[in-house]
């Protein structure tokens, strides 16, 4: 019994000690341990690249550009059908495929939500950044960034919604349904935000290789070849044309031999790479599992109708690839010329007597053992022959795929179709890019150069959304 009442004497006394020195010293309030304080980023421009690093890490979200994205964009067109078995209609994306969606498909809850977290997450770091002390060159690039940014995702949001409500500053809490935040403003105010914060990036970035560029990171090159884009939606052809030939004439890209392989680890951030979201496997501080592009890749892979056995180097892999959505269409197949490359490099056909063999040497089973005719070869990734996640090459939900959102020969494209509204050079463009798909020069007549986008672009979650542009998808989906 004395030994029990010293003991607790003892921790009563503590006590007594950790209530006094709280008091006077504010022992409780521990400084954030392992983040970056808003303090540490004003002065620190280390911690502000980090801080903008923050940023970009919003472009991870499934909702921003990954598989919703390829859903609302890709799915919806006549490129691609929902795929999986027929009747399933997971993720509402049935509902899309077929145009019998409503306002509460989560897709669209999905994009609208990850979207505004993004801009959330812009918002603060330029007000920080607006603060911060450090070297003003630094402050002007870190802020193209995030503005870059911010322009990207208010143009998708413009793009799918129309006019959105406009928000370029923190939000408290208590002001989140105050009208001015509530508002829907109008496309022309959101593309007016969008042309100005990505023409800060275009005049503040340097170019790509410059000693302040990160790979992964936007560069002048980068915000040169959205707004040239944003241009092309926008019809302004003259400065769609005069931005993406900076781009050409920069010298800092080129399109690359092997079109197949652009999409391969192996292809990632090479020269023809503007724009791509960089992912790989990544532990959380539990130590748990997380893919950087949840879901992407898995989405899309082929998917069995029962158990299938594969077996490359030895290592034995029970089962399906994926979801085996964003099925390509037999039309876009039929779309091809004969010797086009692009179409071996695009959609994987399952053969429907023998094993399909993929260029890793994967092994995929007859029509009779897989769900569906066609598959993204794009959104393809080994696990054998590219970085497995970081569960090992069994892991079939957490794939690291990078995603590419800008190629040169995109810009080439944009290049040609403003070319031909202001009376230049078009053919020149539009032919690099047969050429490299091994298929004979033409014409450029508007028709060309967009089944010209159509052809190289395919799958990439481009297809939808241009077709609203050109003002044909009512046309040709009802075709469809």
């Amino acid at each position: 019994r004395k030994k029990m009442n010293k003991k607790i004497l003892i921790l009563f006394a503590g006590t007594i000690f950790l209530s006094v020195t709280s008091c006077k010293k504010s022992f409780l309030e521990v400084p954030p341990q392992g983040q970056i304080t808003e303090a540490q980023a004003l002065i620190d421009p280390a911690a502000a690249d980090n801080l903008v690093t923050g940023v970009y890490n919003t472009l991870y979200s499934q909702g921003t550009v990954g598989l919703r994205w390829a859903v609302v964009n890709q799915i919806a067109s006549d490129d691609a059908d929902k795929g999986s078995t027929p009747s399933e209609n997971g993720f509402g994306v049935k509902d899309i495929d077929d145009f019998t969606f409503t306002a509460s498909n989560e897709n669209f809850n999905s994009l609208w939500t990850a979207h505004y977290q993004g801009i959330t997450r812009a918002n603060k770091a330029l007000d920080i950044l607006g603060k911060s002390t450090f070297d003003s060159s630094i402050k002007r690039r870190l802020s193209g960034e995030v503005r870059f940014l911010r322009g990207l995702y208010y143009f998708n949001l413009v793009r799918l919604f129309g006019g959105v409500p406009k928000i370029t500053q923190i939000i408290l809490p208590s002001e989140a349904n105050n009208d001015e935040f509530q508002t829907r403003a109008t496309k022309d105010e959101i593309y007016a935000l969008i042309i100005d914060d990505m023409q800060y990036a275009v005049d503040n970035l340097p170019l790509k290789g410059d000693a302040d560029t990160k790979v992964g990171r936007a560069n002048k090159g980068v915000a040169e070849s959205f707004l040239a884009k944003v241009y092309l939606y926008l019809k302004d052809y003259q400065k769609a044309y005069d931005l993406s030939l900076d781009v050409i004439n920069s010298g800092k890209y080129s399109l690359v031999s092997d079109y197949a392989t652009i999409f391969r680890e192996s292809g990632a951030n090479n020269n023809e790479s503007i724009f791509e979201v960089e992912t790989g496997p990544s532990k959380s501080p539990t130590g748990s599992c997380d893919a950087i592009s949840p879901n992407f890749s898995n989405f899309q892979g082929p998917r069995a109708k029962g158990a299938w056995t594969n077996n490359v180097d030895g290592k034995p892999y029970d089962g399906d690839l994926g979801f085996g959505m964003n099925s390509p269409t037999s039309d876009l197949a039929n779309a091809y010329e004969p010797d086009d490359i692009r179409k071996a490099g695009t959609i994987i056909f399952i053969d429907p007597v023998n094993p399909t063999i993929l260029w890793d040497g994967f092994a995929i089973p007859n029509q009779s053992l897989v769900q569906n005719e066609r598959y993204n070869y794009k959104g393809y990734q080994s696990p054998f022959k590219e970085t497995p996640s970081c569960d090992g090459y069994l892991d079939k939900d957490n794939k690291p795929k990078n995603i590419r959102l800008m190629r040169f020969a995109e810009v080439l494209l944009i290049n040609a179709e403003a070319a031909l509204h202001t009376g230049n050079d078009a053919a020149g463009p539009l032919n690099l890019v047969r050429e490299r798909a091994h298929v004979a020069d033409e014409p450029a007549t508007e028709a060309n150069i967009l089944n010209e986008r159509r052809l190289e672009l395919a799958m990439e979650g481009d297809r939808f959304l241009d077709l609203v542009r050109q003002g044909r998808a009512g046309v040709v989906m009802r075709a469809h």
